[in-house]
């Protein structure tokens, strides 16, 4: 099984490659949580992870699908957090919390790819799509690795950058700088946020959304509107500077 959190589809379709390639089913963490309530246990033999890095570290659904449920110490595990850049502690922080529970990170790589909060603090972007061909290769012998149970956790290693973003101050700083809200002028209550956000964060009521105060950060909401409804920072991403992986369709995020 091959879990996965994303926000704008770089951890899904890194997700679907590496089943495809493995033979194996990709299941979304918030799906499985939600239709199972609090997973007692997963027995699989070989399981994946797939996350975006935010913060330097795990999106906290995915820490604490980890912390909460129960698996087999002879489960072979492995990890791909996919990123802008570097990993930052996401590798080594989800290694610990495996060992904690007498579980073992067989297999550990980053994968770059494009980071979807440049638009946020940036107007006129110009994304590097060869970064998504590099990813795929990556991916691909990622994948044969797995299936020959490869040993390797080198990339998940504790880094002082990852430990400086993971530090309170910097994810209070972090959160306001990627705080969502809404252009009710803009909204046009057409559900696509609702049915996206990963933590039901977000509701239509009266036909205009609404947030709560669950956010983690993903951005999904904000590169998938529409129609400039959603705000980051009090600023819309323009339709020009969205970011999605070209390869995933709104569609294909939409929580079951």
């Amino acid at each position: 099984m091959i879990l996965y959190f994303s926000g704008t589809g770089n951890s899904l379709s890194a997700a679907r490659l590496l089943a495809r390639e493995t033979g194996d089913t990709a299941v979304h963490v918030i799906d499985l949580t939600t239709h199972c309530g609090t997973c007692r246990g997963i027995q699989d033999k070989v399981i994946g992870f797939v996350f975006p890095v935010y913060f330097g570290d795990l999106p906290d659904p995915v820490r604490e699908f980890v912390e909460y449920t129960r698996f087999a110490p002879s489960t072979y595990f492995y990890a791909v957090a996919t990123c802008g850049g570097t990993a930052g502690n996401a590798l080594y922080n989800l290694k610990e919390i495996l060992e904690q529970k007498r579980c073992r990170l067989s297999y550990g790589r980053a994968v770059p790819m494009i980071a979807n909060s440049t638009a946020t603090w940036k107007k006129g972007v110009t994304y590097d799509f060869s970064r998504l061909d590099e990813a795929r290769k990556k991916l691909i012998s990622i994948a044969t690795a797995v299936q020959a149970r490869t040993v390797n956790t080198d990339e998940a290693r504790r880094s002082l950058a990852g430990s400086l973003m993971a530090t309170s101050l910097v994810r209070h700083m972090g959160k306001r700088r990627f705080a969502i809200s809404v252009d009710t002028d803009a909204c046009t209550g057409c559900g696509i946020c609702e049915r996206l956000c990963p933590m039901h964060n977000i509701i239509i009521k009266n036909g205009k959304a609404r947030v709560g105060d669950r956010c983690v950060s993903c951005m999904a909401c904000a590169h998938w509107c529409p129609s400039g409804g959603i705000l980051v920072h009090g600023h819309a991403i323009s339709r020009e500077d969205q970011y999605h992986h070209p390869d995933i369709e709104v569609k294909d995020l939409f929580l079951r």
